[in-house]
């Protein structure tokens, strides 16, 4: 009970902050074409702040929450160590330097798939802090062994919503 109320305290008092993930590029909301399929189709750089105590790594998820015809990973990161910058125009490899690794994305393959609507669509940026150095996941993963190790370890999440206009 007292730390529950000590929690509250910080947070009402402003001294306590969630998880942050910044993603300058999509600062207006709006994704460029640069990060595309009608531009570069380059991966977006990103940095994140206030990681809760205890953070050992974190994940990122970037997806399509309203493809008609179900989920479509965009792009799948995981064993991000907490002191690494991810810079944009990521390899599209499996294992990247620092542990980093990246999954499946919706077309199978590995690395970043830019937005690709027929006209407009909205999209979902997720990081996990989570309470493990490594998901115990090989490189190139699918985004539901992802998705399922991340709950399992998860300690806290921040979501960024954008979205892409033709």
């Amino acid at each position: 009970m007292l730390r529950y109320l000590a929690c509250s305290l910080l947070f009402s008092l402003g001294l306590a902050q969630g998880l942050e993930l910044h993603i300058p590029a999509f600062a207006s909301g709006q994704i460029p074409a640069k990060y595309t399929c009608v531009g570069e189709n380059l991966s977006p750089g990103f940095t994140f702040a206030h990681l809760p105590p205890g953070t050992k790594s974190l994940a990122l998820l970037f997806w399509d929450p309203e493809f008609p015809k179900g989920l479509i990973p965009r792009w799948v990161l995981y064993d991000l160590p907490p002191t690494a910058e991810v810079g944009e125009g990521l390899a599209r490899a499996a294992a990247l330097p620092n542990g980093l690794k990246q999954g499946q994305n919706g077309l199978g393959k590995i690395g970043y798939d830019g937005p690709c609507p027929a006209k407009s669509a909205p999209y979902q940026i997720d990081l996990y802090a989570l309470n493990v150095a490594t998901l115990g996941l090989p490189p190139g993963a699918a985004w539901h062994q992802v998705k399922a190790a991340i709950q399992k370890h998860r300690l806290q999440e921040a979501i960024v919503k954008v979205s892409f206009r033709r």
